[in-house]
């Protein structure tokens, strides 16, 4: 996702540009990409078609590189991720570190409602958690102290990016952030 929304945004873009963007982001950090895997993607994209190499630049001092651009497929693939990365991917905060640096692409109203979807889906994670309150007390089933103190934090950590979310889909509501649909409205 993060190698296809860096050459959408740039238009066209060569392995080394998408590195140095990504690192300018430090998605090193929040995304855990290591910049030799952004070479390696480069390659599977072309090879599904989602990205197709238009020009060759010469290299500075080393080998010539290789200009990509998105391919239509590209392009609907990008969409795709980022709003079920949005809504489905409540076990995996880097993906969703991914698919919200690139909101943007979206409509204003698509992503509140994504945004409440994801609420959701994270109140349904909550429950399998921890329980409501009312549910009756379980018989000791010999979990470990640790394991039940961890269980507490997985469910504070739901809590606080169910408040999260809810605050971000109010900024949207509220047109904190620009969206793709905004430069047609101001047309």
């Amino acid at each position: 996702m993060l190698v296809l929304g860096v050459v959408h945004q740039a238009g066209q873009a060569h392995g080394y540009q998408v590195r140095r963007e990504l690192l300018s982001w430090r998605a090193d950090d929040w995304a855990k990409v290591a910049p030799g895997s952004i070479y390696q993607a480069l390659r599977t994209l072309t090879k599904h078609g989602l990205l197709e190499p238009v020009a060759t630049e010469a290299g500075d001092g080393g080998p010539e590189r290789t200009v990509y651009t998105l391919t239509p497929d590209g392009e609907t693939e990008l969409l795709h991720l980022v709003r079920s990365t949005i809504t489905d991917a409540v076990r995996d905060p880097e993906s969703l570190n991914a698919a919200f640096a690139f909101l943007h692409l979206l409509r204003r109203p698509e992503v509140v409602d994504l945004f409440h979807h994801r609420v959701r889906a994270l109140w349904a994670r909550l429950v399998q958690v921890e329980p409501p309150q009312e549910a009756p007390p379980q018989p000791d089933d010999g979990t470990p102290p640790q394991v039940t103190a961890l269980m507490r934090l997985y469910a504070a950590q739901i809590r606080a990016e169910i408040d999260w979310a809810l605050d971000v889909a109010g900024r949207v509501r509220d047109g904190e952030y620009a969206f793709a649909d905004d430069v047609t409205n101001q047309a």
